[in-house]
């Protein structure tokens, strides 16, 4: 019964905290109101008029409500929150310039193997590695290069081209093949990839197909990752609100709740995007162990190789 609970317990539990947070935000941004008795025109006239006629259980399921709507409006997806962090973010990393010296460059996430591959899982290979077993069993089917380049609309050399191509490996078209299919497959690496990581939420709604247990622990996951996502920033805010209601009375406490409130703010990110990490971190573990499969792969496993020719010996005449 609490197993039944629970999980509409957390798509329940996101949206309302983050509403009262962002009611709170606007209540404290209009200065604070509170309804006067003697007050009967207005926005407060009106708030007394509804109290006169509904109980004080009534009014707070009613603010429940409002603040349930506005938190499903401003709460954080994680998909899109992937998305954006995966097309729009960076990393600093030191790497060795031109004169050998190491400095800091600012990487897109996009182009980033290193951080897909920790976007992928924990461990920082497991994608790539099930794509480049992918990759093998191309090269051991020993598919022709141009139905794959063509699959992947990737650019086709014409007849001339090959032929030059052969003439540099000694007449040898075998092995001249073999190197185009490898460069072929060198190419859409980085692409593969990222349309894989691109893929995690898909694959995530076959896993509630396949494997009920581990579907749970991506939901618990993805939704304390959209929690904690979701009330940063209006935590943040209220931090700053804060500040400026302690310019004009105590300043140390004002600094002290916005300090407090911006780090808890950095942290929930952090944390949140943590269990982000942890949410896809399950998905690909079901991939690897082949409870679901990636389109991706099904597409290069659809590929057809050549089939070895066979010697036919003569047949025995009397």
């Amino acid at each position: 019964m609490l197993a039944q609970i629970l999980p509409g317990f957390r798509d329940f539990k996101t949206p309302l905290i983050t509403g009262y947070l962002w009611l709170v935000v606007v209540w404290i941004g209009f200065g604070m109101p509170i309804p006067s008795k003697d007050e009967s025109a207005g926005g407060m006239g009106m708030i007394n008029w509804l109290t006169d006629y509904t109980s004080t259980a009534t009014i707070l399921a009613v603010l429940s409500f409002v603040a349930y709507v506005v938190g499903i409006l401003v709460s954080i997806d994680v998909k899109l929150a992937t998305r954006l962090v995966m097309r729009y973010g960076f990393t600093l990393e030191r790497q060795l310039n031109e004169n050998q010296k190491r400095v800091w460059k600012c990487l897109p996430h996009r182009e980033n193997v290193s951080y897909r591959r920790s976007l992928a899982h924990e461990s920082g290979s497991t994608l790539l590695k099930i794509l480049w077993e992918a990759f093998s069993r191309v090269e051991a089917r020993n598919v022709p290069w141009y139905p794959l380049l063509k699959e992947y609309n990737l650019p086709v050399m014409d007849e001339e081209d090959y032929n030059e191509r052969v003439q540099t490996e000694a007449g040898d078209r075998t092995e001249t093949d073999r190197q185009i299919r490898k460069e072929a497959l060198r190419t859409l690496s980085p692409r593969l990839s990222q349309e894989m990581d691109e893929d995690i939420p898909v694959l995530a709604t076959k896993l509630q197909e396949k494997n009920k247990d581990l579907f749970d622990s991506y939901d618990r996951d993805r939704s304390e990752a959209e929690f904690r996502l979701s009330i940063a920033l209006p935590i943040a805010v209220l931090s700053v609100e804060l500040f400026i209601l302690g310019l004009g009375g105590d300043v140390v406490l004002g600094s002290v709740a916005a300090v407090v409130g911006l780090v808890a703010s950095v942290v929930l990110l952090r944390k949140g995007w943590l269990k982000v990490l942890d949410s896809t971190s399950v998905v690909v573990t079901a991939l690897e162990i082949g409870t679901i499969s990636s389109h991706v792969i099904e597409r290069l496993d659809a590929l057809e190789g050549k089939k070895p020719k066979v010697d036919i010996p003569p047949a025995i005449t009397s």
